[in-house]
């Protein structure tokens, strides 16, 4: 018997940057207005428009004229969506992001074009307070400023690696590369 057998938890899934690449598209979207040529290799901050010496005004508006397409184009990391599935078929899933609720639609048909299974899709920036709501067991996030208010609250928070969180640790951090890592801290914490 595979150990999700044993025990059903509630498992947060983030989307962008931990199910997908967002970095990719913000990056060919934001330098498209800029003018200017930033790579992957050059984000080291969460907010990737802070590259741009964008304030959040500037911000919205290249995101509101983008965002869409933005999202649209993102694709899933090597096997987030078939990890994704198998946990969904021994876990209740909910997918949670901070994406502002203008990109719903877009972002249910990209969970319906590549196929991902979940149990509920959450629109919110209050994230822990969704998480308590809905009785969570376990966050999977990319997020530094989440993984902190969530690990130092005594959560479980499997911190998909990023160059902007690789300050985040504490005993609740568990780490991951790739969807297998994330899958394996899964059936080390159902264990647990």
């Amino acid at each position: 018997m595979h150990r999700w057998e044993m025990k059903n938890i509630k498992l947060v899934i983030d989307l962008d940057n931990t199910l997908l690449d967002a970095t990719t598209p913000h990056l060919k979207y934001y330098n498209q207005a800029s003018g200017l040529n930033y790579t992957e290799e050059d984000v080291n901050d969460f907010y990737i428009y802070r590259l741009y010496n964008w304030n959040q005004e500037e911000r919205d508006k290249v995101y509101n004229q983008y965002g869409y397409t933005i999202h649209g184009e993102s694709i899933p990391y090597f096997q987030s969506i078939e990890t994704l599935n198998q946990l969904f078929n021994q876990h209740h899933i909910t997918i949670m992001t901070a994406r502002p609720t203008q990109f719903q639609q877009v972002t249910i048909k990209w969970l319906e074009n590549y196929g991902a299974k979940y149990h509920n899709l959450v629109f919110t920036e209050s994230k822990y307070n969704e998480f308590r709501n809905i009785g969570a067991d376990v966050l999977v996030d990319d997020a530094p400023h989440y993984a902190m208010e969530f690990s130092q609250k005594g959560t479980p928070v499997i911190l998909f690696n990023q160059p902007y969180n690789n300050q985040i640790n504490n005993s609740y951090i568990y780490r991951a590369t790739n969807w297998k890592a994330v899958e394996e801290h899964i059936n080390y914490l159902v264990d647990k």
